[in-house]
């Protein structure tokens, strides 16, 4: 008489099909966990810098090269010359929120409505020696400068600190640095 019965038989079928979903969940979880960590794609917008250099009637603002080195990662960048010059250049800061730059020799009032979303002016922060004007919202915030024919525009889900930081680490073309080139040579003669 031979020993096979129905509920062995479910119970193998049974085993082997756990077993092939063990097997399947395992390795979906690997999947999972060697791509866990947050890759954000990132932008070279230098490109863009030295087209407005040249379109630009401006002394042009870049952020400091050592803000990725700080964690800021640069997501997009938009120059636009067809008409008044813009720039605007996004960025995902330390604290994974976002904030971006933007500059344009626009309508000052024209820029600073489209950069600031509905967020209202609420004071100044000073920054770097210079009052910016601060505006607010629930989930938006903003820095605006204005001057020399061009308005600059720090804005985004970042909290005042954070954009604070990206405005402090604003570099201008022909400040500071070229002024102590201009030093150093006038000396060296």
């Amino acid at each position: 008489m031979s020993e096979y019965s129905r509920s062995n038989a479910t119970f193998k079928n049974y085993a082997i099909s756990l077993g092939v979903l063990v097997v399947i969940l395992l390795a979906m979880a690997f999947v999972v966990s060697a791509r866990s960590g947050e890759h954000i794609p990132s932008v070279d917008y230098r490109p863009d810098v030295d087209v407005l250099r040249e379109s630009a009637d401006y002394p042009v603002t870049v952020p400091a090269e050592d803000l990725v080195e700080q964690g800021w990662t640069p997501t997009s960048s938009t120059l636009d010359v067809t008409g008044p010059v813009r720039w605007s250049v996004g960025f995902a800061t330390a604290a994974d929120s976002h904030a971006r730059l933007v500059q344009s020799d626009g309508d000052a009032a024209s820029v600073i409505a489209e950069s600031v979303d509905d967020a209202q002016p609420v004071g100044t922060v000073a920054v770097g020696g210079r009052e910016w004007r601060h505006y607010e919202s629930d989930d938006w915030g903003a820095l605006v400068l204005e001057g020399d024919g061009v308005t600059l525009v720090v804005a985004g889900s970042a909290d005042v600190d954070e954009l604070a930081h990206l405005a402090e680490g604003l570099e201008t073309d022909g400040t500071d640095e070229a002024d102590e080139t201009d030093e150093t040579e006038t000396a060296a003669e």
